[in-house]
């Protein structure tokens, strides 16, 4: 009897769920049902500040004696949720076929899919092709706009993977700088001018690197929408950076709009060789139509005058014969009317001779 009416109360529940909700999730996805499903309605800071605003869903699938729990979240872009799943990496996590940004551990899989974070627990249970499924029949639900571009200029060469973190804001960046071992680094969240409340709207990039003597590096990256903002912003970090005793070592460079720094380096070879792998880069283009100048042949010239003259001949020779027609017709119908008018001439006779001379004479 108890569990007939936990069964129903647990039913009632997942149906006051907002509709909004429980469509996020499908009824079912490969040899797997949907059984029921709970809202977790407290937010997590750093849920917060990426726009996660309705909370997470779970839900539980069976597929005979089998159960997972399939978790989902969905957050304002896909920027925003990229930063939650970079939080959710572990080091050691091995990356899943499932979908590009896919990382397993143990038994769960952490997936990031457009602006959904999903989490699928005792995920060894199901099939790669069922999971498959299920990440497709979320993309009717995802927004599929790029990833922020910042990920991208993270060095291959020594990283630690499972380690890098987006920040869009100082919630981030502080779990961040904790998760990677640098807890009294939090005290740049603010310094940094991070996320879109501050004036500088900066997003940062961390990871670590294994610098092959058992320790590792902290790589941090800031970019900001204009180089002058970086630069402004260097000016500001510097002398920070230098009155702070946990932070020496630690130097700032600025590139175009963007500023690394790492974070406590065991030494400055080290540090530089680690900013010397950065793939950012910066170049000025020109997207206005341009052309290209060079001087004709002779041959070119010499043809192109020809032909030049050779038109002009022909026109002018068109233009004589259609004048000549033009004046033998009109006289021919209008004679002395048109041309060869008689009483439209007049001479000046000079009187010599006692013949007076007519204009007709001269027709």
């Amino acid at each position: 009897m108890r569990k007939i009416l936990f069964g129903l109360l647990l039913l009632a529940f997942a149906s006051a769920l907002p509709l909004r909700a429980q469509q996020l999730l499908p009824t079912q996805f490969g040899n797997w049902t949907k059984s029921a499903c709970l809202e977790k309605s407290e937010i997590a800071a750093l849920s917060q500040e990426a726009g996660g605003k309705d909370g997470a869903l779970a839900c539980a699938y069976a597929s005979g004696a089998n159960k997972i729990q399939v978790w989902v979240q969905k957050f304002h872009d896909p920027s925003a949720a990229y930063e939650v799943y970079t939080a959710g990496l572990k080091p050691g996590m091995m990356a899943s076929l499932v979908g590009s940004n896919a990382a397993v551990s143990e038994n769960r899989l952490w997936m990031l899919s457009g602006n959904l974070v999903l989490r699928v627990e005792s995920q060894n249970l199901t099939s790669e092709v069922d999971l498959r499924a299920l990440v497709k029949s979320l993309d009717g639900h995802a927004d599929k706009t790029p990833l922020p571009e910042i990920r991208s200029f993270l060095p291959s060469n020594g990283l630690i993977q499972g380690t890098q973190r987006y920040s869009l804001g100082p919630d981030g960046y502080e779990a961040a700088v904790k998760a990677l071992g640098r807890p009294e680094y939090a005290a740049l969240a603010r310094e940094l001018s991070l996320g879109p409340k501050s004036a500088a709207d900066a997003e940062a990039m961390l990871a670590a690197y294994a610098n092959g003597r058992g320790g590792q590096e902290v790589l941090l990256l800031v970019l900001y929408p204009t180089p002058q903002l970086a630069e402004q912003q260097l000016h500001h970090l510097q002398p920070f950076l230098a009155a702070r005793q946990e932070f020496a070592g630690t130097t700032v460079e600025r590139d175009a709009s963007m500023l690394s720094l790492v974070l406590s380096p065991s030494t400055a070879e080290m540090a530089t060789r680690l900013r010397k792998n950065i793939n950012y880069e910066t170049a000025v283009t020109w997207n206005e139509p341009a052309t290209t100048l060079t001087d004709p042949s002779w041959f070119r010239v010499l043809k192109t005058a020809f032909y030049a003259a050779a038109g002009l001949c022909v026109m002018a020779a068109r233009s004589g014969l259609l004048d000549v027609v033009f004046r033998l017709l009109m006289k021919r119908l209008f004679p002395g009317k048109v041309f060869d008018r008689s009483s439209n001439v007049q001479l000046l006779q000079l009187g010599l001779n006692s013949k007076e001379i007519k204009s007709d004479d001269f027709y």
